[in-house]
């Protein structure tokens, strides 16, 4: 029994680094685009997303084992939504109108 809660431990570890992960590179990404690009692209502002995924950012943060012990809550699973929106709708429609990608 105690192998089993050894593996759901690391799993949930995984998860929770996981969620982090993708919260900070969305922000590192969502910080490379222009305010016009956001408006060109017909999405929130680049301070809009940048204050979501900050905050997606902060709470995966809290959440890692030596702050939050490493437990999956609603916010970091809202955190994870943010940050899948951002990069399978608003970072395609961004690169779309990205003017450094013109004629690849």
């Amino acid at each position: 029994m105690q192998m089993l809660g050894s593996l759901q431990g690391i799993l949930m570890l995984a998860i929770v680094v996981g969620i982090f992960a993708l919260s900070v590179a969305s922000l590192i990404s969502s910080l490379l685009y222009t305010d016009e690009m956001y408006r060109a692209a017909d999405r929130k502002s680049k301070k809009f997303w940048s204050l979501i995924l900050v905050a997606a950012a902060v709470v995966a943060f809290l959440a890692l084992p030596p702050l939050g012990g490493g437990r999956l809550g609603f916010l970091s699973i809202a955190g994870l939504v943010a940050a899948a929106v951002y990069w399978l709708d608003v970072r395609p429609r961004l690169r779309q109108v990205d003017p450094r990608r013109r004629g690849r």
